[in-house]
């Protein structure tokens, strides 16, 4: 890129360092471009381990930067002969580690970080060198300079997705400092092959041995590190520099957070100067005033700090809306109604802001107590706190920006808005949030409220039947909702709520594919009102991963990963996808990866969800003891500790926890499950006691019925038993909603428990052909085959089921199951169905 120079300076007595383009090109050029921009970049930047930049020059049409002088030689130098010695190569790193955190922070990235990047000096001192291909953080993709598709810095230390030419922020720094590591510690370069296009490749397919293993004696600690910053996908890395400069910390085992310069041993003095240009004779400088000099160092500082302003990218923030209070007897219906509609506009005026991501609505009231605790238990950034006092015609509201750490508020405004007029109070509490989030850019890209005051009102209700479960049909509300779009072609809300419906639906009961079209053509409006907007991209990800079509979901997940860097909300979704793509283990690295990111209670249930999915009981087992240590009483864990108890552990625990559920929320599907923890207890009669209230609360429950009726099946009270299996019949004929071959498979136990077993297998072979991948339809046709006495079909069915990864082999302990007992190949409860 230029020439450097060693250089006197007379004015303040001191070497510095001088590098001017190789070939200056004309001043439009691409090349001059970016030598003038590492200058304006560079000088910014004032930390002991980055090279300083004094000043900069042009001089007979030739452009200089006037840096400091580090006498010594590059990290690369002094790797030649091996690896340092640990203790040294810790205090490089973490020195190296806090001088990138400090440019980080000020919105650079250095896209070249690399050995020969690094300068020891004779003192010890690791300083990094060459902004020259940084850009500043927020700059268009459009900058010719840095545009999409252009790959600039040196091919062993790229990052993936800058290999790839794709859109890099700090977290591509990252990775390259990932293998600077590993050439600092192993003495090898991870990814290095004979050509440029050879070493791409295994950038982004080969998995290197971990650091540990080609050094034994390192801390495993380290070699974690290091393979956390190599991660191909960004999300998987470290979170910032600072997460880096923290551990590295633990490792040197410093405590003030400040590095100590190294022994001098590690530099070689002897070595040629910093810039690995040979020293040349002082080129004259035309004579200048120094205050002339001075003003120009001040010009250019303030240029730099401008930039720096305007494209600085703010961390990401999360953020927990709690539910609006009704101050001084404000409550009733219209107070409901109020809160409801100012808890959404809060979400909403959220979203609109870069790098800010609200937490959900349903993680956040699932916790209870102060504000901090809110924020520790759904890990939240912030909180805010919102109330209201009506009067006749008008309410005053206050909203307050809480610290997540402490509780302790950091803003608070109020505004009036008029009682009954939703919109006008949506509008009016997004215009108070930006007063209160001065430092957030608003996103391009996404919509104003573009409706009238009746249709936000009715959209209102809609989402409010919806979330509260008012008894409003899906039916009912998605015609509501398909009306008011048609009023409101330019409102992209109702799109995205009539395609989650949609989808919902879909998944719940119906399985008709005309649902998903509806879903995603929705989601291509929503795309096209409000581009810039993540909920429409996160929606048509997720609608995309419940649809099937996974290589367009991968699409749509890059492009919402680059509209909100920083969204744990991507991992979420890429967990999904590679559990669909039949990748469990990916998945739930991708799932504890989530845990790393945001420890909430909330990302613990989903990856416990996961791995009891997979199989993976002990994992499951784990994160939620985990869960329940950190958020004692959280009943999602409680629940889900059950099931994983009822299904795969220990029926007596999980009567014990469904016992406590029931006395805390005595629904009827908890207490269906807690009679058939005690059917596996051998307690027939406790289980038909916990059912028959279950019946009583849901009487046109079949599947409630069906387990009701086993119960008295197994007290001996057979005629009770054969009339409640009868009504099964008639019930589930009624019926035609729920899953096909679900409802056929309860027909299919009915039939075969009344004696009709020729019925009883047709209708169960019906239910394998319509699921013939369902491990719960293949345990249900295991249960109907061994009703009926067929002992090879029921041994069969039942392979089949665990091959599928049925999850509750608890189940195989009923009674009907005793004859097969024994047998070769038939699940044992306690064993995992992992690795299947």
């Amino acid at each position: 890129m230029g020439e450097v120079f060693l250089v006197y300076d007379p004015r303040l007595d001191r070497q510095v360092a001088i590098k001017r383009v190789r070939a200056a090109g004309d001043p439009g050029s691409e090349r001059r471009a970016r030598f003038l921009r590492e200058a304006r970049v560079a000088a910014a930047l004032a930390h002991p381990a980055i090279v300083q930049v004094f000043d900069l020059l042009s001089e007979d049409g030739l452009d200089h930067i006037v840096m400091e002088y580090v006498p010594g030689g590059t990290l690369r130098q002094a790797l030649a002969a091996g690896p340092l010695p640990l203790d040294s190569g810790l205090r490089v790193a973490l020195l190296l580690a806090q001088g990138l955190a400090y440019a980080h922070e000020r919105g650079v990235i250095h896209r070249d970080l690399k050995t020969e990047n690094v300068l020891l000096s004779p003192e010890g001192q690791a300083k990094i060198a060459d902004f020259g291909i940084a850009r500043l953080l927020g700059e268009t993709e459009g900058d010719p300079l840095t545009g999409q598709g252009m790959v600039l810095g040196t091919w062993r230390v790229m990052s993936p997705e800058q290999a790839c030419g794709d859109p890099v922020d700090a977290r591509t720094d990252l990775f390259s400092f990932g293998v600077l590591l590993t050439e600092l510690f192993t003495g090898r370069s991870p990814f290095l092959a004979e050509t440029g296009a050879a070493t791409a490749q295994r950038i982004l397919s080969h998995h290197p041995p971990a650091a540990h293993e080609i050094v034994p004696g390192l801390p495993a600690e380290l070699s974690e590190l290091i393979d956390h910053l190599l991660e191909k996908d960004p999300m998987l890395r470290p979170r910032d520099s600072g997460e880096v400069v923290e551990r590295l910390r633990r490792l040197v085992g410093t405590e003030t957070g400040q590095a100590t310069a190294l022994p001098a041993t590690v530099a070689e003095p002897g070595r040629p100067a910093t810039n690995r240009a040979p020293a040349a004779a002082p080129r004259r400088r035309r004579a200048a005033p120094a205050v002339a000099a001075g003003v120009l160092i001040l010009l250019v500082a303030l240029v730099a700090v401008l930039l720096l302003m305007r494209g600085r990218a703010e961390p990401p923030l999360s953020v927990a809306v709690l539910a609006p209070a009704a101050r001084e007897g404000s409550g009733g219906e219209d107070g409901a109604f109020l809160a409801f509609a100012l808890r959404g506009a809060l979400q909403s005026a959220l979203t609109s802001f870069e790098g800010v991501f609200p937490r959900g609505t349903t993680e956040v009231d699932a916790v209870s107590g102060p504000p901090a605790a809110v924020a520790r238990a759904v890990a939240a950034d912030e909180v805010i706190e919102t109330s209201f006092a009506c009067q006749a015609r008008s309410c005053s509201v206050e909203v307050s920006r809480l610290r997540g750490a402490d509780g302790a508020v950091t803003w608070s405004g109020q505004v009036q808005v008029p009682l009954g007029d939703p919109l006008t109070a949506a509008r009016a509490v997004a215009v108070l949030l930006h007063e209160g989030y001065p430092e957030r850019r608003p996103r391009p890209g996404v919509t104003e409220l573009n409706v009238t005051a009746a249709d936000y009102a009715e959209f209102l209700a809609v989402k409010r039947a919806l979330v509260e479960r008012t008894g409003a049909s899906a039916t009912e509300l998605l015609a509501r909702l398909d009306a008011l779009r048609q009023r409101a072609p330019a409102f992209v809300d109702p799109h995205l709520l009539e395609a989650q419906l949609a989808v919902n639906l879909f998944t719940s009961s119906t399985r008709d594919p005309a649902l998903l079209d509806k879903a995603l053509a929705l989601l291509d409006h929503a795309r096209a009102l409000a581009p810039g907007d993540p909920e429409v991209w996160q929606m048509r990800a997720w609608a995309e991963i419940q649809a099937g079509r996974l290589d367009s979901a991968e699409t749509t997940l890059a492009a919402f990963e680059r509209l909100a860097p920083g969204d744990v909300r991507v991992l979420e979704l890429k967990a999904s996808l590679f559990e669909r793509r039949g990748q469990p283990e990916r998945a739930l690295e991708i799932s504890r990866a989530v845990v790393d990111r945001q420890p909430s209670w909330s990302h613990l249930y989903q990856h416990a969800t996961l791995a009891w999915r997979q199989g993976e009981v002990e994992a499951a087992r784990e994160a939620l003891e985990t869960l329940l240590q950190r958020f004692p009483g959280n009943e999602w864990g409680l629940r889900l500790l059950a099931t994983v108890e009822l299904t795969n552990g220990d029926p007596a625990r999980a009567a014990r926890l469904f016992e406590g559920l029931a006395a805390r929320s005595p629904d009827p599907g908890t207490r269906v499950n807690l009679g058939l923890a005690y059917m596996l207890l051998g307690d027939p009669g406790r289980a038909a006691a916990a059912m028959e209230k279950a019946v009583a609360e849901a009487p046109e429950n079949y599947l409630y019925l069906l387990n009701l009726a086993q119960a008295r099946w197994l007290e001996g009270r057979r005629d009770e038993a054969a009339g409640l299996f009868r009504r099964v019949l008639a019930l589930s004929e009624a019926d035609p909603s729920g899953e096909e071959w679900q409802r056929l498979t309860v027909r299919a136990q009915a039939l075969a428990h009344l004696g009709r077993s020729r019925e009883a297998v047709a209708t169960v072979q019906d239910a394998l052909r319509m699921a013939p991948r369902n491990g719960q339809a293949a345990f249900e046709a295991s249960l109907v085959y061994a009703l009926v006495g067929d002992r090879t079909a029921a041994l069969v069915n039942a392979e089949r089921a665990r091959e599928l990864g049925f999850e509750a082999l608890s189940w195989f302990r009923l009674p009907w199951f005793e004859p097969l007992r024994g047998e070769p190949g038939f699940p044992r409860p306690g064993t995992s169905t992992s690795g299947r």
